[in-house]
């Protein structure tokens, strides 16, 4: 459990085996493959990376495809399809299938051009509707050679019905009234064109707006019912291009999705070509491996003709990069260690630790043991079902088995909903730490579990860098910067619990150490500080500088306070769990007060039991994996962890929607 080793090699590849050869060290080896550039060769015998259009149209096809599933679309991607080699193999050389995929993005931008034009007929359809009182023919209205007719709009707010008509009574021009609704008054006008300029000069003043109604034919009615049918045209092509998509999806989606998978695969091997140093007949690489394979990848240049796989050394300052081998139950949590940084080559991997304290962390901040029954059911069928995120759901079934021992022990079961049924006697003879929420005990019981937790994990930090510090033979840092430290702060910790203030805050019932062991622990104080104060800051020359900066140390910077601080971080487990637990009761509070209504009180009481334990369960679980998070990577990381190292990136076979099974 641990980095692995890893050796570098060099692969020479005559051109006409190199795909070959790369296709099998991505489906045998565990290897990261990258090019190998000579010095001063960086920028020559390089091509670039092209487009794959296949390949965009293949995800196009399937992307539309999965549109046409709704949610069931979301679950068939996190799912995987189990493929014979054999049939893997037959379907690759299946070039029809891009065909297939550009008939489908067809149908669908058919669909699209459709149900935009339906969207531009109905608006259209809208506007001619607010002139339907006028039943005239629309090729009536415009300028005419001697007169002009228009259809117009006044709008009330800017000039009333009564003023307009009194501003053109003078004229010799015809109005007529169509339609009126609150806002707004319809108007048919017209004029002679020897008083057009007069006309539109008072339409101006008035805010009349003229409709657009040019280049219609017959009435209004005639062309709404005209769109209409139009739209009723396009809503059956829609239905035909839809029909048509779902045909080509039961008939082509696996062998879409499988050519899909095989592209991917293709391309990832042209990208490494493409990247790759090369003479008019030989290209390099060069191969990260683990040093108990070096033999096995080496033995490939025995069935691949004109290749040479040889022991080359690291670049000066080249480190290598990080693969983490853990066993199955500590693998999971690799996640973790990943999101904040794999560790450097020479340095320990976190993994196996947070393996230790996360689930517990994590079950700690729900303390619900139902919660947890449901989050280990969930998570043991989606890490059978989606082979894609097991890692994941194994991590939340071990998180789920601590919220449920956590709750068990608290008394946590859907908040207090026991005691609604009758079996809170039951299920509160098994919480053996007592009730949070319902009694002081309980409360204190969880507060103290949460500081003994916080001061376990940051002393275990200390002492896996004094494990680390040994390891690496540095032994000055060691004793200063880890045994110093444990006795530091131990004994800080150990002299605390033996004060009244200790037991006045109900941490513990009566002083652990007497005052002759206090006498003692303040000497072994006052050594650690005198050594931090002159050897924290050793590499400092300016002695004035390195006993401030060693004073800051022992008291403010990364001293007292910060430890008291990252202590007292882990009080958030409490705060939490109590939150969750706290939110479950109000749920069945509220839940079972609706249970009095008549008739329907049971059926409110149902739907706010379901509904309120979903929401509480989905909130517990991101804040729980969130702070579970932050204490690792605040708290814990920081007494004896870096991180920085290179990610090793594998070069295999792997595929995100099929699984190869072997003939």
């Amino acid at each position: 459990m641990a980095v692995a080793k890893l050796q570098k090699l060099l692969v020479a590849v005559h051109k006409s085996n190199e795909k070959s050869l790369l296709s099998d060290i991505k489906r045998h080896t565990i290897a990261e493959l990258n090019p190998y550039i000579p010095e001063g060769e960086q920028a020559k015998n390089r091509e670039s990376i092209y487009k794959n259009q296949d390949l965009s149209d293949i995800k196009k096809s399937l992307e539309i495809l999965n549109s046409y599933k709704g949610i069931f679309g979301l679950v068939a991607v996190m799912s995987k399809i189990a493929v014979k080699r054999s049939e893997f193999m037959e379907i690759s050389k299946k070039t029809d299938l891009v065909g297939i995929a550009n008939d489908i993005i067809r149908h669908d931008l058919n669909r699209d051009a459709s149900l935009l034009k339906i969207k531009s007929i109905r608006t259209e359809i809208n506007h001619l509707s607010a002139w339907k009182d006028y039943k005239g023919n629309l090729e009536d209205i415009g300028d005419f050679p001697l007169y002009t007719v228009l259809l117009g709009k006044l709008n009330k707010k800017n000039c009333s019905k009564e003023e307009f008509i009194e501003k053109l009574k003078d004229l010799e021009i015809s109005i007529s009234e169509i339609s009126s609704n609150q806002d707004t008054t319809y108007f048919l006008i017209a004029f002679h064109k020897s008083i057009k300029d007069k006309v539109e000069e008072i339409l101006t003043s008035s805010s009349f707006e003229e409709g657009e109604l040019k280049g219609y034919q017959s009435t209004i009615e005639e062309n709404i019912l005209l769109r209409r049918q139009m739209i009723d045209n396009l809503n059956e092509k829609d239905e035909a291009e839809k029909k048509s998509i779902r045909i080509l999806m039961e008939k082509y989606e696996k062998d879409l999705t499988i050519y899909g998978e095989y592209l991917t695969a293709e391309e990832q091997v042209r990208e490494a070509l493409s990247g790759a140093f090369r003479t008019d007949t030989v290209s390099f690489y060069t191969l990260w491996v683990k040093d108990k394979d070096v033999e096995k990848v080496k033995a490939l240049q025995n069935t691949h003709l004109f290749s040479r796989i040889m022991d080359i050394e690291p670049e000066e300052g080249e480190m290598p990069p990080i693969l983490l081998e853990n066993n199955a139950y500590v693998k999971p949590f690799e996640m973790v260690t990943t999101l904040y940084g794999v560790p450097r080559y020479f340095e320990l991997d976190p993994t196996p630790f947070i393996s230790v304290f996360f689930a517990l962390f994590f079950g700690l901040c729900i303390t619900d043991a139902a919660y947890g029954i449901l989050l280990m059911a969930i998570s043991a069928f989606a890490a059978y079902k989606y082979k894609n995120i097991r890692s994941f759901m194994i991590l939340m079934f071990f998180g789920g088995f601590w919220a449920m021992v956590m709750g068990a022990l608290f008394s946590g079961w859907l908040g207090d909903l026991p005691s609604y049924i009758g079996m809170g006697g039951f299920f509160g003879r098994i919480a053996l730490l007592g009730d949070p929420v319902n009694t002081n005990e309980g409360a204190m019981n969880f507060f103290r579990l949460s500081l003994l937790l916080g001061v376990i994990h940051i002393f275990f930090g200390l002492f896996i860098k004094l494990f680390a510090l040994l390891k690496n033979k540095d032994y000055a840092g060691a004793f200063f910067d880890a045994i110093v430290w444990i006795f530091y702060i131990g004994s800080l910790v150990i002299m605390f619990l033996g004060t009244e203030i200790a037991v006045s805050m109900q941490i513990v019932k009566a002083p652990l150490v007497s005052g002759g062991a206090l006498k003692i622990l303040g000497y072994i104080v006052l050594s650690s500080a005198v050594f931090i104060i002159f050897f924290a800051n050793r590499t400092e020359k300016n002695w004035v500088m390195r006993l401030f900066m060693g004073v800051l140390n022992a008291t403010i910077i990364g001293g007292v306070t910060a430890y008291i601080g990252d202590i007292l971080s882990y009080i958030r487990l409490m705060a939490l769990g109590l939150t969750s637990a706290g939110i479950g009761v109000a749920i069945n509070k509220i839940a079972f007060t609706m249970k009095t209504i008549p008739y329907i009180g049971l059926l409110f009481t149902i739907i706010i039991l379901l509904g309120g334990h979903v929401f509480n369960f989905a909130v517990s679980l991101l804040g729980a994996f969130v702070h579970t998070m932050r204490l690792h990577f605040v708290e814990f990381f920081g007494k004896f962890y870096t991180g920085g190292g290179v990610q090793f990136r594998e070069f295999r076979e792997d595929y995100k929607t099929i699984v190869i099974i072997d003939d």
